[in-house]
């Protein structure tokens, strides 16, 4: 998302995981304080943090990686990533940007 904040199509509880996301990956998640805690725990559960944290983790670990060893995103020509993905939640898959549409 270029600017997830102000997206009058994302519910606040979107914009809370990415808010962590955005954290998470630019600011080693210092900025998870008590009063970000307790905005996560509006919308989700505590175990859903946990499994949302990690799943974060994972994905800037398997970016890192393929950064290090120059790995080329899953595209073809001059087309974004591929879509379609199984596992993109209904509501969330008209976030998905199709193929040809670069923003």
């Amino acid at each position: 998302m270029l600017d997830h904040r102000s997206s009058e199509e994302l519910d606040d509880r979107t914009k809370i995981a990415l808010d962590l996301a955005e954290d998470f990956i630019n600011n080693h998640a210092r900025g998870v304080d008590d009063d970000f805690m307790d905005r996560l725990k509006e919308h989700f559960s505590e175990k859903q943090i946990v499994e949302l944290t990690i799943a974060i983790g994972i994905w800037d670990s398997v970016h890192k990686f393929n950064a290090v060893f120059d790995v080329d995103p899953p595209v073809d020509g001059d087309e974004l990533f591929e879509t379609g993905v199984p596992d993109v939640p209904e509501e969330l898959q008209s976030h998905i940007i199709e193929p040809g549409n670069k923003y």
